[in-house]
């Protein structure tokens, strides 16, 4: 009967044994596992976060450049905002101007707002510069049209000081309101908004006073 015991617990510490050594080296098998399916959860994590920061950056759109201006005031009622100072240069295509009253409104009486630089959009004209190089009719009839103009129509106008194309400091800007020159709608407490239209934002602006 002693034997048989004996043989019995032989055979249950053998198959403890077995069994722990199973075990261990189940655990040792389970580990690399584990690291795999972690590295893969990093990936994915990752590339995640790389695509939200992605499409974040692009729908940001082009920077915008900041620009600074000044404003002199003549004796017969016209406003000179001029361009002191542009982070970077851009085409004159790619601004806006909106002239705007005390309240904040833009004002749309003539051309109080809309593109800076003479281009024709649509088959129709638009800009408020004074010169015109190019060979388009139209555009040099406008801006014949603009230059002439004392602020009834076109209560905006501008100057590309050194014909770049761009805005760059030394353009100037002219507002007008009402003088001996000047048949404008402009007065103390309006301002000028140039927007770069590629993210829409207000790059700089103008207070008359």
């Amino acid at each position: 009967m002693s034997g048989e015991l004996s043989f019995i617990r032989y055979i249950c510490q053998k198959e403890d044994a077995t069994m722990e050594q199973r075990i261990v080296k189940n655990d040792e098998g389970v580990s690399p596992v584990i690291a795999v399916i972690l590295m893969v959860a990093i990936t994915v994590v990752l590339a995640a976060v790389l695509y939200v920061w992605a499409a974040s950056f692009l729908e940001q759109g082009e920077s915008a450049p900041i620009a600074t201006f000044t404003v002199e005031t003549s004796s017969s009622g016209e406003y000179y905002v001029k361009v002191i100072k542009v982070s970077k240069q851009e085409d004159l295509a790619g601004f806006s101007y909106f002239l705007k009253d005390e309240t904040g409104s833009t004002y749309v009486g003539g051309n109080g707002f809309g593109e800076i630089a003479l281009q024709m959009i649509a088959g129709e004209e638009h800009g408020i510069e004074r010169t015109y190089n190019g060979d388009d009719s139209q555009l040099e009839s406008r801006a014949g049209n603009v230059s002439a103009d004392d602020g009834t129509e076109y209560p905006v106008n501008f100057n590309d000081n050194d014909r770049d194309g761009k805005l760059s400091a030394g353009d100037q800007f002219t507002v007008f309101g009402t003088g001996n020159n000047a048949n404008g709608p402009a007065q103390s407490g309006w301002k000028l908004d140039i927007q770069f239209d590629a993210s829409g934002d207000i790059i700089g602006w103008g207070e008359i006073n």
